[in-house]
């Protein structure tokens, strides 16, 4: 995929006009109907007219009293690879569906970004949360890109926009859920943040987890920095003037061409594997003193290597993912060529995640939109746990949950962000009616059971992960910005 650049391209959403069917009014009926004679057919026929009249105005008024109730109708579902937008419609969605969504736009659109392990602590509830997290640029020109580092607070519950006013019972639970969250989802949510210049786009950007103001960018220069941001980030908090510049703590420039596979270890402080489209892989190491990258890098691709992911358990193991439709498995100790090795999908394999809660669980997203869950014990027998084809644009981003073992969430070129739980695979009772008909050629598009919630709106997505402090929220980068959401049915899981 990333032979040809990823760039974001510009589609308009526009207004959803919602308009109603016009009505004329009725004609006025005329009367006096005058009997010419006593003739009892002649009398009929008049009867039979004036009864097909007054029938016609019942169902004009009624036509005109739908007309006026509308707006008051279910909201549509819209169904991605089957309806299509008009000119003047644009996507909504249903504040019902979230307990939390927020939108932010920044100066130019990022392509990749990665939420920071903070002090505020793990599994936290509470509204209004507050999180910060780092993301990369895709500028007009090179010079004009930048990091961001940003805390984002005051992220209040979302208030549902359909709550009857009338409805003391709903009142009263809301006001409830409100207090007991410390919530007012009245207030704007709040953005502050610093920036360093960065030479070229930035294709991807990660942040160490043991020390989060240490993080990396991959560069379309052909260039990997490592980056120092400790100070940026306590300007944030107390509003102290942040560096007026900031220089790379290291470079990595042993790649002969840019890339986007860039992960460090959460197992050995310190360490990053970063992948080329010249299908290679070095490893960068910190030592006491200094930061070092080997010499000899890691062989074994065919194509360009288009994600890395450390193992989650072990020191020394570490995965990869290539054009070349493989899944490859290294081990450092090893170095030369990779342990296993098994061709994932009929084309480019764009992306990884490794689980942390089940460590023998990998799932790959490839170009064709399919996507498939990996068990490690038994990766030489090139057959996936279950294999996924629903989405119609390629897969661009995946990553397990790591509040919840079963699930996944999932970004696609088709302007879909979708999470997964595959515990729901043997519920098959509770999906008897998955199937959404298309009207324009008859056929059904049928939803999987595992498919958890769909989350659309925005314009190629690009990268989504799951804050990992913060239960179940979500995060999402595409052309015009940012949404952070968590859904409503996730606490039910």
């Amino acid at each position: 995929m990333s032979n040809k650049k990823r760039v974001f391209e510009d589609i308009d959403f526009n207004e959803n006009s919602g308009k109603g069917d016009d009505f004329d009014d009725d004609d006025e009926l005329s009367s006096g109907n005058e009997l010419l004679d006593s003739d009892d057919e002649i009398m009929e026929e008049d009867l039979i007219e004036q009864e097909e009249q007054d029938e016609g105005d019942e169902l004009k008024d009624m036509d005109i009293k739908d007309g006026e109730e509308e707006d008051n109708l279910p909201k549509k579902v819209w169904r991605a690879g089957v309806d299509k937008l008009e000119e003047d419609e644009v996507l909504d969605y249903d504040s019902t569906a979230y307990d939390m969504m927020h939108e932010m736009t920044v100066e130019w659109p990022c392509l990749s970004f990665h939420p920071l392990h903070d002090h505020l602590g793990s599994g936290r509830n509470k509204y209004p949360h507050t999180m910060y997290m780092v993301a990369g640029t895709q500028a007009d020109e090179p010079k004009n890109n930048k990091i961001l580092i940003m805390k984002l607070s005051s992220l209040h519950k979302t208030k549902y926009d359909d709550i009857d006013s009338d409805d003391e019972e709903s009142d009263n639970e809301d006001e409830e859920d409100e207090e007991d969250n410390g919530d007012d989802s009245d207030d704007e949510a709040e953005l502050s943040y610093n920036y360093i210049s960065h030479q070229g786009a930035v294709n991807r950007i990660r942040a160490m987890e043991q020390q989060s103001h240490i993080i990396a960018t991959w560069s379309e220069n052909r260039q990997v920095y490592i980056w120092n941001i400790k100070n940026h980030l306590k300007s944030l908090d107390d509003d102290s003037k942040p560096p007026k510049i900031t220089a790379p703590v290291h470079l990595v420039n042993h790649h002969q061409d840019e890339g986007y596979a860039l992960d460090w270890s959460t197992k050995v402080v310190g360490k990053l594997a970063s992948g080329d489209c010249k299908k290679l892989i070095y490893v960068t190491s910190a030592t006491d003193a200094t930061w070092v990258t080997d010499q000899t890098p890691y062989k074994g691709h065919t194509g360009s290597v288009e994600d890395i992911q450390w193992s989650p358990s072990e020191d020394t193991v570490l995965a990869s993912c290539s054009i070349d439709q493989t899944v490859k498995i290294w081990d450092t100790r090893l170095h030369q060529k990779p342990a296993a090795s098994v061709k994932a999908h009929k084309a480019d394999v764009n992306v990884i995640s490794w689980s942390k809660n089940v460590q023998y669980l990998m799932v790959s997203g490839s170009d064709d939109g399919s996507f498939r869950v990996w068990d490690l014990r038994n990766f030489k027998s090139d057959q996936p746990v279950s294999d996924f084809k629903y989405h119609q644009g390629p897969i661009t981003s995946i990553e397990w949950n790591p509040y919840e073992e079963s699930q996944i969430i999932v970004s696609s070129g088709d302007n879909q962000v979708t999470i997964w739980d595959f515990s729901l695979e043997e519920d098959t009772e509770e999906f008897k009616d998955t199937s959404v008909t298309n009207n324009d050629d008859d056929e059904d598009l049928q939803y999987p059971p595992q498919l958890f919630f769909i989350h659309q709106g925005q314009t190629d997505v690009k990268e989504v992960h799951w804050h990992p402090q913060i239960p179940h929220v979500a995060i999402s980068t595409a052309y015009e910005g940012f949404n952070i959401f968590k859904t409503s049915n996730s606490e039910e899981q």
